[in-house]
Order: structure tokens, then sequence, then C-alpha cells
């Protein structure tokens, strides 16, 4: 493994040259209209946040020096300014039931003409706007913290006061503002604004070059512009069907593609309700290029409801919503916005049972409820609220056939289905179904479906989505947003496109900064492990495998910087569970076992001197274990508030006699029937050291009574076996080598009438089995304690890495994972991408 690893050496700066951003925001603050009526930020606030980290920083100096401490406290500090913007950006998205009113969808309101065409639908619209430039010549929402949503509100209220000739001031302000903000802005600024606002803002350029309104069109950030917008229009003309083959993520947007759309044929995008995406200025634009009745309906309502201006989006629907928050969580910064996905969850929690008892006839109906039941299911399940999978009445949506389904719909049910509990056999069902229909997807690959929806599709059958490691997995959900061909998306950007298109970019690079920050915090951490393990003398040990490496990439699911210890804990008892494990594979001869009893004494004693005769590196291995034990409990007494030693020597002392009994059952030739053998091997995969003492350092108070409870144990022994099954499955032909038993050998054993395959397959049911039992436990907020259940679930996701598609990825790290793992803990994103 060290072979593979460029040598381990901290950055003097984690996020060195990154400042460009904060930079902005800083300076931009000022000009944002200054209601921030819900919190939003000031520059005193934001310079507040600036000064705060480099004080808070500052106070480490003496770990540090003081460059470095200047530096790090920097890029913490853009960090953390950026996380206010985001969080600004993003404020009322989650709020179910919260509209602000939007200057841009209403604009587009106003353009509709009325039945004479000689001027507005709706004059109050057109009113509104005159009465609600800022002062600077801008228009924009109530929380608006981007530059370009700024721009491009501006100048869709200036193209609707223009188009009707009205309130010359305003248009001459805003002119103004748009002259000096574009006249300034370079190509480079561009990365921060996503596909479907470009292509709405350069269409938008098109029809203020048509009206005669003064903007500097030629300079390059207009040119650049009018040039790429050209270049999709003129690749779009030749779609045989633009709605179909479109990317969603432009599609979303239609006005930005008003030349090419066939509006006509807009039925198949269009809602029951007669909206475009529940977006206003989606809809307005139908209006003004077809007068279709449904989509002025939908207007109609809105402004009976919120007056002569509109909101961006209405209503908020559940899966948009719960898109966003798997796109956080894919970007693993889910945890800045808890609050607000808690609240959210809650409420779809409170509605479930309400919400879908409604009894729905017709097929488009029920296809979209079922779309929504599937996101709304996974979400909830997945974060342990309460769901019962009754609601998914699969057989019946199934009986009609499969192409109800789009196939993003189809992989959200294969994903939801992965969440199954013991006995949910509709669960079953869907996932036996869905599988199915997804592998023939994949086979045919038809080419109405996107490249990057057949990989995400490749890889959900090939790996449980859920038990992904989240932090390792961003750099994959990341890469997908890297877009160089307007052909390529994901197909889970089209569901929440429209809302976040503001803030979308922003969040990709505030999720790059905050991932290098982490990765500046993971690359210290694994220096601080490497000098340990040099100090112990592991690396001496001749028999034994090193996977420091491996160990702590699993630990990383623990993935908030202030849980340090709690990552170190888990690797370095890793990492001595793999020493003694290969101390007792060793034993070949009584005299072997004479040792590893003084060890087992060393042990249970807590005492050197048992071991003081024996082999060096037996010596070197337990004197690394005792003291490493006692360093972390000690450290414990300061997060918990008392002496846990004994547990963690309990822990320890378990774990060794079971391995002290298969290492006699591999000397004497004794075969265990399969229970004895499952009660010694949960106990000798030797989870206990590791799991039941990190979650100590998860940031909870874990309490005698939450040890001492049955649920605590059950937990502790389902997941355990789990992964004895798991690891067994894998290694069966290694171990029948170095003639290890294993639950596979004793399994032919027993059952002589069955091949070795035929028993692997069983043996694998029984994985499974034991996979859905443990997530019925990990997802049930009622069960144990949440800092337990985090510690058991990252175990699992630990499992599935190392071993659902490797041999041991402790002992043999296949080349994608050494790959994966130089570039998670070595190559930053570069400070220029978005």
């Amino acid at each position: 493994m060290t072979d593979a690893i460029p040598t381990l050496s901290v950055r003097e700066s984690a996020l060195q040259g990154q400042g460009g951003f904060a930079e902005w925001i800083t300076r931009r603050a000022w000009f944002e209209h200054s209601a921030a009526s819900e919190g939003g930020p000031s520059c005193g606030l934001l310079l507040g946040v600036l000064y705060r980290n480099m004080s808070e920083e500052g106070s480490n100096i003496e770990r540090k020096t003081l460059g470095k401490s200047v530096q790090m406290s920097q890029a913490k500090a853009e960090v953390e300014l950026e996380e206010e913007a985001v969080l600004v950006a993003f404020r009322d998205v989650f709020k179910v039931d919260h509209f602000t009113a939007s200057s841009y969808d209403t604009a587009w309101v106003a353009m509709i003409p009325n039945d004479n065409n000689d001027g507005p639908l709706y004059s109050e619209s057109l009113h509104w706007l005159s009465c609600n430039q800022h002062q600077d010549g801008s228009w924009a929402g109530e929380s608006t913290v981007c530059l370009f949503d700024s721009v491009l509100s501006t100048l869709a209220c200036v193209v609707a006061l223009r188009t009707w000739n009205t309130c010359s001031s305003c248009i001459r302000k805003g002119e103004k503002f748009l002259e000096e903000v574009l006249s300034e802005m370079e190509e480079d600024d561009l990365k921060m604004i996503s596909p479907g606002v470009f292509h709405a803002l350069a269409e938008l350029l098109e029809e203020a070059l048509r009206l005669g309104i003064s903007l500097p069109y030629s300079s390059s950030v207009i040119k650049h512009f009018r040039i790429n917008h050209g270049l999709l229009i003129d690749s779009l003309r030749g779609y045989t069907d633009v709605i179909k083959l479109c990317p969603k993520r432009l599609l979303s947007f239609p006005e930005g593609l008003r030349s090419v759309i066939p509006w006509s044929k807009c039925a198949e995008i269009q809602s029951a309700e007669g909206d475009l995406f529940l977006s206003p200025a989606a809809t307005a634009c139908l209006v003004i290029e077809t007068g279709d009745i449904n989509a002025l309906g939908y207007l109609k309502r809105l402004l009976k409801q919120f007056g002569s201006a509109v909101p961006s989006m209405y209503p908020k629907q559940p899966h948009q919503l719960l898109s966003l928050v798997n796109h956080l969580e894919g970007l693993n910064v889910d945890r800045f916005f808890h609050k607000d996905i808690h609240e959210l969850l809650r409420t779809l929690s409170r509605a479930w049972k309400d919400e879908f008892d409604d009894q729905i006839e017709d097929a488009k109906s029920i296809t979209e409820s079922m779309k929504s039941k599937i996101i709304i299911f996974r979400a909830l399940r997945e974060h342990g609220f309460t769901v019962l999978s009754e609601k998914l009445a699969f057989a019946r949506f199934f009986s009609g056939g499969t192409e109800m389904l789009e196939a993003d719909s189809m992989l959200n049910m294969y994903r939801a289905s992965e969440l199954k509990f013991p006995g949910e056999k509709v669960l079953e069902y869907a996932k036996n179904r869905s599988a199915s229909c997804l592998t023939a997807l994949v086979r045919d690959a038809p080419e109405q479906v996107h490249s990057n929806l057949i990989e995400e599709t490749k890889d959900a059958l090939d790996f449980p989505s859920f038990l992904k490691n989240q932090p390792v997995e961003s750099m994959s959900y990341i890469d997908r947003f890297q877009f160089t061909d307007h052909k390529q998306e994901t197909y889970a950007e089209g569901s929440f496109s429209r809302i976040t298109h503001a803030g979308n970019p922003r969040l990709l690079a505030f999720a790059k900064k905050y991932f290098n920050k982490c990765q500046a915090v993971y690359q210290e951490e694994l220096q601080n492990l490497a000098r340990w393990e040099e100090e112990h003398k592991l690396n001496e040990v001749p028999f034994i495998r090193h996977p420091l490496y491996p160990a702590y990439f699993t630990a990383v699911d623990l993935a908030a910087p202030e849980f340090c210890l709690a990552r170190q804990c888990w690797t370095m008892n890793s990492v001595l569970t793999t020493a003694v494990d290969d101390l007792f594979d060793r034993a070949s001869n009584p005299s072997d076992l004479s040792e590893l009893r003084l060890f087992l004494q060393c042990v249970r004693r807590w005492d050197l001197s048992e071991v003081e005769h024996c082999d060096e590196s037996l010596k070197i291995i337990a004197r690394c274990l005792l003291s490493s034990v006692d360093y972390l409990s000690g450290a414990v007494v300061k997060v918990q508030g008392r002496d846990l030693g004994l547990f963690f020597r309990r822990m320890w002392v378990e774990s060794v006699m079971a391995m002290m009994t298969e290492a006699e059952w591999a000397v004497s030739g004794y075969k265990p029937t399969l229970d004895e053998y499952i009660e010694t091997g949960y106990l000798s995969l030797i989870l206990g050291p590791i799991v039941p003492l990190s979650v100590f350092f998860l940031g909870e108070i874990i309490n005698d009574e939450v040890l001492e409870s049955q649920e605590y144990w059950d937990l502790f022994r389902t997941v355990s076996t789990f992964g004895r099954l798991i690891n067994d499955s894998r290694t069966h032909e290694r171990d029948t080598k170095a003639g290890h038993v294993s639950f596979v050998s004793l399994y032919v054993r027993h059952h002589p009438e069955l091949t070795v395959e035929q028993s692997k397959a069983i043996v694998n049911d029984m994985v499974e089995q034991y996979a859905s039992e443990a997530l019925s436990k990990l997802l049930n907020s009622n069960y144990a304690c949440p800092a337990v259940r985090s510690g058991w679930l990252s175990m699992m996701r630990a499992l599935y890495m190392m071993y659902y598609r490797n041999v041991d990825g402790y002992s043999i790290t296949p080349k994608d994972l050494k790959t994966k793992m130089k570039r998670f803990f070595f190559q930053p994103y570069p400070a220029d991408e978005v």
C-alpha cells in the first residue's frame, strides 16, 4: 500500500489562493439592499465572520507557526464566508409554504399582451415593476446574494417595461446598472452562472437588442453570451424531438430556448395545473407563444393569491425539494442545512398519511403520485422517520407495464427498495422488478436516455447507494456537474434546477472548497497516525498487514472536521485489530498457542509483563495495543466526563478471547458447528474495539443505561454477524487455501448435497437478510441513540466498501480503490473550478 500512495506532507495552506469569492461577496455586501428581513448577511456580519475565524485560529499559535496559522485562518474564513452566502441563497427554498416576490417572473407575466396586442394583459404587474426598482437601478429578490440573479432580473424588467414603452426613467436607471455591471464583468465570472440562467439571459439580450435597449453589446461578456447561445440554438435545431432529447437543466428554462422549443407540443411537459416546471416565467412564455388557456389559468390563480407580483416557483413540490436534499447530500454539504432539511422532513412525515390516501383514478395522476411517493418514502426512511411501505402499491403500478415510469423514476424506485426491512414484500417485489427494468435499460441504452443516467444506473445496480461513503462519493457526484457538453447531465438536476438556478453554481463552488478544507484536515490527521504507527514500531513487524490508508479511508465517513478523535480512534483500532488478527492467524502448533495465551493474559490483566519473554513482534503489538487504548481512554474522559477505561479493555478482551478460540480450533483441527462458529465469529471480526469506542467521540453523551441496553448489544451483534458473513463469503477461497475455516466451508461440510457455489449463494442471501435487519435498526430514530446508530452505519458502509466488490480491501487494496484514495487525500479541486 505504501508504494502506491504519495509521501504524506501537509500543505502549508489548505486553500491558498481561493479568496476571490470571499473578496467578492464582502465587496458586494453593501450593494445588496439592506432589508435582510429574514436574517440575510450584511457587510458587517460578513466581516465579523472573517474577524471571528481569524481570531479563533490565531489563538492556536502554540501548535503551528504564525505564518501557517494566518494562512489556515484565511482559508477557514473563506469557507465560512461562502457558507453564509450559500445559506442565504437557499434560505427560503426549504420552506414549503413560504414564497417571496420574484421580479424576474413578474416581468415575464407583465410581458403577456392583452387580446388586442396593444398593451399588457396584467397592467398591475407592470406597475409593480415600476414601484419596486432599487436605488442602484437593479431589480432582485429579497434574499438575493447572487450577482447574476440581479442581472437576469434587471434585464427582464427593463425588457418588460420597454415592450410597453412605459416608465422611461426606470428603463434608463436599469440600463445604467446593466451597463456598469456587464462592462466590468469578465468571461471567468460566468463560471458562477447555471446553464439555464445563462441561456435565459442570452435570450433576453437578443430581445433587448431587438427593442433598442442601450447595453454594451460590444463587451466581451455579451459577445460570449450571444455566441455560445447561438451555438446551442443551432445544435438544438438538429434534434428530431427537442422536448425529449434536450437536457432537463436547459429544458426547465424554456424561455431561454424560445426560438427552438416546439411550443405546440408543450402539453408533454405541462402539468395538470397548467404550469411549466412550476415556473411563472416559463408558463408566461408559453402563454405569449401560444395563448394556452390552462397556462393562463395557472397565472390568474397566482395573481389572485399573491397580488400583482408572483413568486419564482409555485407550488413547491416535495419531490423537487427532496431532490435538492439528495443533491446536498451528494455534495456532502447537507450538514450546513441540517435544520432546514429536518424541518422539511418533519412536515412531509406529518403529511404522509393524509397526502396519499386520496383515490387517484387516471393513469397520468397515478404515475405522478407514485413518483412522489417513491421519493418521499426514500427520504423519510433514510433519515429515520417511521414510514410504512404498504402505501407503495407497486403491483398495481406495474400491472399496466413499465413504460409508465421514466428511467430516472425507475432508478429512484430501485434506490428506495434497497431500504427494505425484514418481511417487506412490497419493497422486495419493487426491487426485483425495477432491477430487471434498469438492467434492460442499460443493455438497450435507447437514444433518448442520457449517458450519465446510464452510468448512474450501472453504479446503482453494482453497489447499494445508501451504503456508500458520503465524503468519498462526493468526488464522483461533483464531477458529474462539470459539464463540457450541454448534452451531458445528471438525471437529478432536472428536478431542482429551476428552484436553485441562482444558488447552485455557488453551492458547487462551496462544496469544492469545503472538500479542500476537509482534505487538509484529513492530511494532517493521516500524518499524525503515520507517526503513531512508526513510533510504536508496527512497521517492524514482518508478518502483519499495514492498512493505515484503507482504515482511515473508511473512518472519513465520520466526516465532520470536528470528529477528529473519532476518526483517530477508528483508525488506530482498525490497524490494531488487523495486527492482532494476523498474529493469531499464524498459529499452527501448540507452541504458538502458548504465546498467544500469554498475549490473551496480557490483555486480560492489562499487564505487559505477561509477554516479557515472548517473541519481539508479539511484544510490539502488545505494547502498542495497551498504550494506544490507554491514550484513548484518557481522551474519552474529557469528552464523556467519566472514566470508560474498563469498557475499552472489555471490548478488547472479548475480541481476543474469540480469536484465541478460533486459533485453538485451527491447531486442533476442530470443525465447529455453524452456531458455534457464528457465536465466536461475530466477536472475532473484532469490530468491538472499533465502533463502540469511536462513537464516544461523536459529540453525544452515551450513558451507562445505553451501554447496558439490549438494543445496544443487539445492534452490535447484527452488524458484526453481517460483517462476518460478507467477509467469509468474499474470502472463502483464500481462507480455504490457508487452512482456515469459514462459514462457507462449514456450510458445505454440513450440507454435502450442495455445491460450493450453491452454498455461497445461500450465504449471500443470509448477508442480505442481516443487512435488512441491520437497516431496520439503524434507520429507526427510536432505536439506541444517534451516535451509536451513526457509528454502526459507518461500519456497514466500511464493510460494503472493503468486501462487497473485493476479496478483502484491507489486505489487497484493488487499483481502483487506491486511485480513489490518492485523489481523495491528495488532489484538491482547483481554485478556479466551479
